[in-house]
């Protein structure tokens, strides 16, 4: 089988997650996520982490969804 590597994520604070992000982020970075940029106006993490670690960011206290960053957005 093929490692696919880190998969780039976006991953949406809600709005309690918004009141701790410096926390948040520290808990995201402790489950496996290499952030790359926070969002903070937003509450939008984005950041790589391994595909077995994607339950992990979900569990975050705050974290209302995970998105797989799509390679179709022709940016």
């Amino acid at each position: 089988m093929i490692d696919p590597g880190p998969l780039r994520v976006l991953v949406t604070v809600d709005d309690d997650g918004m009141g701790r992000l410096p926390d948040l982020v520290a808990d995201l970075r402790a489950v496996g996520l290499a952030v790359d940029t926070v969002l903070e106006h937003v509450g939008v993490v984005t950041g790589s982490i391994d595909p077995a670690g994607v339950a992990g960011v979900r569990a975050v206290l705050g974290v209302e969804d995970i998105e797989l960053e799509r390679a179709d957005w022709g940016f």
